[in-house]
């Protein structure tokens, strides 16, 4: 459950962050005075994140398994 939480709210906030930045979200590195801004690789391990181990939906069949036992949940 953990995991499913945590990746789930990191992916939220990275999510809101590229959206704050707009396009600056995405750049690695600006032009005129080579500033790195980490927001697009911020969003890039927060997807990952969701994917490795179990992706998120796994996670959940997995979570409803252990509540509401083997035969109710597939």
């Amino acid at each position: 459950m953990a995991k499913y939480y945590a990746t789930n709210l990191s992916g939220d906030f990275a999510r809101e962050a590229v959206q704050i930045f707009g396009g600056y979200g995405y750049m690695r590195e600006l032009t005129h005075d080579s500033s790195h801004y980490h927001v697009g690789e911020i969003y890039r391990d927060a997807k990952i994140a969701e994917i490795y181990e179990g992706t998120n939906e796994i996670q959940k069949w997995i979570i409803a398994r252990h509540i509401f036992g083997k035969d109710l949940a597939g």
